[in-house]
């Protein structure tokens, strides 16, 4: 592919030159040259000398460095700059950038999750408390149910069918505000950030998993306890 370079103000000069190769990123992999609307050309040093004629002034000089210690090589230019007259420089320090957008993300992910803990730790508990005392409120009805012929195959597909269902209307209230919230999350954000809207459903699929794992062991733990009384005594015992 050729193509001509045509330098402002001097139509004199153009040149023909061929493209050897495309490239998504500079050799060294770093860049700040993102979202630009011209071409960014990476030749040899004596090939952009003899591209740009002598007369034209070109003072703005874009150089990435890859460098095994950047906070030393920063110092030793900002000292070199001190006792020479080289033109101001502005020093983007790619590694310094990414080390703060990580410790920020990292600070972050902390309150983030711990908050979500927190707040699963309450749920679960509430559930569990739930669950427990509302098993323990039917142990008249289970004493009933048993004494006049049900089995335990049959208690315990009773148990699961209603760990189900418990499951079922926990994701039938929560799955449509879940998404409300999400949609409203992403109206908000969306007047800052351009991105689409897109539905976790990894993250979705995990919770109705963790749902149904929670409410039907809440459930096996309390009518284990519940196996374990007397028929007799329960129906005897007047007290709830």
């Amino acid at each position: 592919m050729n193509f001509k370079i045509l330098a402002d103000g001097y139509n004199d000069n153009n040149i023909e030159s061929e493209v050897a190769a495309v490239a998504d990123k500079t050799p060294i992999g770093e860049t700040t040259l993102t979202d630009t609307l011209g071409a960014i050309l990476i030749v040899a040093e004596e090939v952009y000398d003899s591209m740009l004629p002598e007369r034209f002034n070109y003072t703005n000089v874009q150089m990435f460095i890859n460098s095994s210690d950047p906070t030393g090589l920063i110092e030793s230019i900002k000292e070199y700059q001190k006792h020479t007259s080289i033109a101001n420089i502005h020093i983007y320090d790619v590694a310094a950038s990414n080390k703060e957008n990580m410790q920020f993300v990292t600070l972050i992910s902390v309150f983030f999750y711990g908050f979500v803990a927190l707040i699963a730790a309450i749920c679960v508990a509430n559930i569990f408390n739930t669950i427990s005392t509302s098993i323990s409120l039917r142990k008249r009805e289970f004493a009933t149910l048993k004494s006049i012929g049900m089995t335990p195959k049959g208690f315990n597909k009773m148990i699961n069918y209603e760990s189900l269902f418990y499951g079922i209307k926990a994701l039938l209230y929560g799955l449509p505000i879940s998404f409300g919230i999400m949609y409203l999350i992403y109206k908000l954000l969306s007047n800052s950030f351009e991105f689409s809207f897109a539905i976790p459903w990894g993250s979705i699929i995990g919770t109705i998993i963790a749902v149904f794992a929670i409410v039907g062991s809440t459930m096996l733990y309390a009518s284990s306890r519940i196996k374990k009384e007397n028929i007799i005594d329960v129906l005897k015992n007047e007290n709830i």
